[in-house]
């Protein structure tokens, strides 16, 4: 699906990229997970969000084809972000729709959020990095500290280093932290997520009166291999 507009905004010394689709009154965010774009990672999500959303997608700091600027690469930075862009497009009140790490940088939203959140779906997401599967997590921190050997001589592997930080060291949030979320919320993961079920099913009960869906016989890309489920869910709850 060809954007409506695909521009950048200048924040600090970092260009942040997004696209825009379609042009119904209601907004709604897109934050993709790492390594990814907005448009990438939401590939089949666009044009069915589009007919009831002005979808943004956006490119989170140093992803995609937004530059990283001077400032560390956080998922409270991507939070950060992701406020500012609404406020320069002028939103006032948008959903937000978090895949893995953006969901991550959702919840870091919702912690922070002022009235501009009306509702969140955060899928894949974990509040520290315990909450993924060993069998993932333990190949992503080798592979981290291999990274990290190169990086010391080319910036290139600085780059993908400071990207794969957010998998090894972040995010860091706790249970308590959800409890003090008011916005409606929909918890979502595939059953045979990289994510722990266990962990997925703690940040639903956490936020008070979240919904959870989990979706059988998927691993963690919900969003690709089981589009027309997870397209249903969200837009049965955004609605």
């Amino acid at each position: 699906m060809k954007a409506a507009q695909s521009s950048y905004i200048q924040l600090d010394t970092a260009k942040i990229h997004f696209e825009i689709y379609g042009s119904a009154p209601r907004t709604l965010l897109l934050l993709h997970g790492n390594g990814e774009s907005g448009a990438g990672c939401f590939a089949k999500q666009l044009e069915p969000f589009s007919r009831d959303f002005t979808v943004v997608a956006m490119d989170s700091r140093g992803q995609g084809r937004s530059t990283f600027g001077r400032k560390k690469l956080t998922i409270a930075q991507i939070a950060d972000d992701a406020f500012a862009l609404l406020e320069a497009l002028g939103v006032k009140r948008a959903s937000v729709v978090g895949f893995s790490d953006g969901a991550n940088a959702a919840m870091a939203m919702l912690l922070k959020d002022g009235g501009v959140i009306e509702k969140a779906v955060l899928a894949g997401g974990n509040l520290f990095p315990a909450g993924v599967k060993e069998v993932y997590q333990k190949p992503i921190e080798l592979g981290f500290k291999l990274l990290a050997g190169k990086a010391k001589r080319d910036s290139s592997a600085r780059r993908r280093l400071a990207v794969m930080s957010l998998m090894v060291r972040e995010p860091n949030l706790s249970p308590e932290e959800l409890k003090r979320i008011s916005v409606p919320t929909l918890v979502m993961a595939g059953g045979r997520d990289m994510i722990k079920e266990a962990h997925t099913r703690l940040i639903a009960d956490s936020i008070p009166g979240a919904r959870l869906k989990i979706i059988p016989g998927c691993g963690h890309f919900v969003f690709d291999k089981a589009a027309d489920e997870a397209n249903a869910a969200v837009l049965d709850f955004l609605s």
